[in-house]
């Protein structure tokens, strides 16, 4: 396949988001150089019209757009903001062996020292280790390799040109060792092929024997081209799947897929990781980095009520209330104030003057913030 890339000025590279990501990667900002990947696995939700705008999403593997300006723009948006978490890079091959703009936004991360959190599928990440471990240094450095199973049966089908995944846990192996938190993306699941214990198990067992911390597991999207090349890739594995992921993903023959898949599915898949990362000494969250200061407190106690959501959704509790706890994090993680002043000067009334927190998540609160106090002396 033939591969051309598209060289243009970009007006802005920094995506400022509206609230951290919690409970998932804990970033509240994102700076990628290109535009498409040559590795094309056809599960990627990347290969969507909302994430390629008016390009061909059948030229997302072998047309890139190259922002030549990448790093110039970064080092231009992000001084003067807030310094929160922030993912950059793209370390896709060949753009950046010939472009190395993912290389020269880590230079721009470490010069402002902003944390840095990293998701990423390509082992060439391990070339810019001297400056992760300089970030890591200044303030830290969190990465997760994407990786979906070991089977390479399943590679072959679904993610041909992607890099091998024993260099991937190499890489992964190389940073542990250099003191970087490491751990695995654990996304997308493969429904049916890839979500058995068996498949499961290899890769969390995997993850901790290369010094992997953590594994977050994620299920399969479908959305437009991207299901349409998901599906057939899954018929070429096994024409019998067909079938299967359109009952999965309520998808009839002239219509849509549903996004992703149901509830009780998620909670599942979720449970039984949860459980092999348990046997396996390894957390089924990534923790949060918070810098520490007057509002170290606002972010530890809005990482606790962000990990509630998720111990909610597993547990498939109502919407209502899942949206109560994510509702109240977004709040506490972004007070301008200490929420333990608000606490010592009116009690637990004043946290009920916040917006959205009612009286059970207040009451949770203060019970938090009684602990906290007494842990900190």
């Amino acid at each position: 396949m033939s591969l051309e890339f598209q060289e243009y000025h970009t007006r802005k590279i920094l995506n400022v988001h509206k609230h951290v990501d919690g409970p998932w990667f804990w970033g509240k900002y994102t700076a990628y150089p290109y535009v498409g990947c040559r590795s094309g696995c056809e599960f990627c939700y990347c290969r969507g019209n909302r994430y390629l705008g008016r390009r061909d999403p059948e030229t997302f593997d072998s047309l890139i757009g190259v922002k030549v300006n990448a790093v110039e723009r970064l080092q231009g948006e992000i001084f003067g903001l807030e310094p929160e978490i922030i993912s950059v890079g793209d370390w896709q091959q060949p753009a950046e062996d010939k472009y190395k703009l993912s290389r020269g936004m880590l230079e721009v991360v470490l010069q402002i020292g902003f944390p840095l959190f990293i998701v990423e599928r390509s082992p060439l990440l391990a070339r810019d280790l001297d400056l992760l471990v300089e970030i890591n240094k200044k303030s830290w450095v969190g990465v997760l390799f994407s990786i979906s199973n070991l089977d390479p049966t399943l590679k072959r089908a679904f993610e041909p040109r992607s890099p091998g995944v024993k260099r991937r846990l190499g890489a992964m192996a190389k940073l542990a060792e250099a003191g970087i938190y490491v751990g695995t993306s654990m996304m997308p699941i493969l429904p049916f092929v890839g979500d058995d214990e068996r498949h499961l198990d290899e890769l969390i067992r995997a993850t901790k024997d290369h010094g992997g911390s953590c594994v977050l597991a994620g299920g399969l999207t479908m959305d437009g081209v991207q299901a349409e090349r998901t599906l057939e890739a899954a018929k070429g594995f096994d024409p019998a799947l067909e079938d299967h992921f359109r009952k999965l993903y309520r998808w009839p023959i002239d219509g849509k897929p549903q996004y992703g898949p149901p509830r009780v599915y998620n909670a599942r898949i979720g449970l039984v990781v949860r459980e092999l990362c348990e046997k396996h000494d390894l957390l089924d969250r990534m923790p949060r980095y918070v810098a520490p200061g007057l509002l170290e407190v606002n972010k530890r106690l809005a990482e606790g009520l962000f990990l509630k959501t998720y111990d909610l959704e597993l547990e498939q509790a109502k919407d209502f209330r899942i949206w109560a706890y994510r509702k109240a994090a977004w709040t506490v993680d972004e007070l301008g104030e200490s929420i333990l002043d608000i606490y010592n000067a009116r009690g637990e009334a004043g946290l009920q003057e916040l917006s959205n927190i009612g009286v059970g998540i207040a009451s949770a609160i203060t019970k938090w913030l009684e602990r906290y106090v007494h842990e900190k002396h």
